[in-house]
């Protein structure tokens, strides 16, 4: 086997693990917001000063997991930028919605901490985390459409992979607007602390299923196996 192939193999390897390596990030992270926010609706009446910081620390966790499944999506468009160019491999530009929104659930979780304007910033950023659990929904369809219309292969195994593409990505959607519309109701003083943990129960649950399905379709399709 000569060292070009070699080389080739060992960047396709990479290339996969880095894209699984993100997507499953998005699951533990997942799993950690919803133990978060499962302790703190359990100590907050023992307990009321400590669910806040476990608040907007899941909040930061959720940012996270945005950031990391905004730069999946951005690294499996690339790929299929560079198949249909014919090139190796895909450059991953700028920065998409996920990682914006990401990155500013992240600030506002920080400044929560931080006990500034903590009975605001916590329900804004739920309806951030919101926004981009349903923007990422629309992202996981498109990229499913455009991997169907350029693949050959239309076997069983893809057309069910394509199905639980969509069907995550679906009930995504419907975590993202129950989130959003319990930041929003967060937001005008109705309980606020148990719906904002609530909420973080609901986004971290979209992630860990976000976290499964899609990356194994991201790396076994997006980047097939050479040989």
């Amino acid at each position: 086997m000569s060292e070009a192939v070699m080389g080739g193999g060992h960047d396709v390897f990479a290339e996969r693990q880095t894209i699984a390596g993100r997507s499953m990030s998005q699951g533990l992270l997942g799993i950690a917001a919803i133990i978060l926010g499962i302790v703190g609706l359990a100590i907050g009446a023992a307990h009321p000063d400590v669910p806040v910081y476990l608040d907007a620390i899941a909040a930061i966790i959720l940012g996270v997991s945005l950031m990391a499944g905004g730069a999946g999506f951005a690294v499996a468009y690339a790929r299929l930028a560079a198949r249909l160019e014919g090139t190796a491999t895909g450059q991953m530009t700028g920065m998409n919605a996920g990682m914006f929104l990401g990155s500013a659930v992240v600030i506002l979780g920080i400044l929560a901490v931080l006990r500034v304007a903590t009975a605001a910033l916590v329900p804004v950023a739920v309806i951030v985390v919101g926004v981009g659990l349903i923007m990422s929904c629309g992202a996981s369809i498109r990229l499913a459409m455009v991997e169907g219309e350029l693949s050959a292969d239309r076997s069983a195994a893809r057309r069910i992979g394509e199905e639980l593409a969509l069907a995550t990505a679906s009930m995504r959607a419907i975590a993202g607007i129950a989130v959003l519309v319990m930041g929003i109701v967060a937001l005008a003083g109705a309980y606020a602390l148990v719906l904002t943990l609530a909420a973080m129960i609901v986004a971290g649950a979209a992630m860990l299923l976000n976290g499964t399905p899609l990356s194994s379709r991201m790396v076994g399709i997006l980047v097939p196996r050479r040989v």
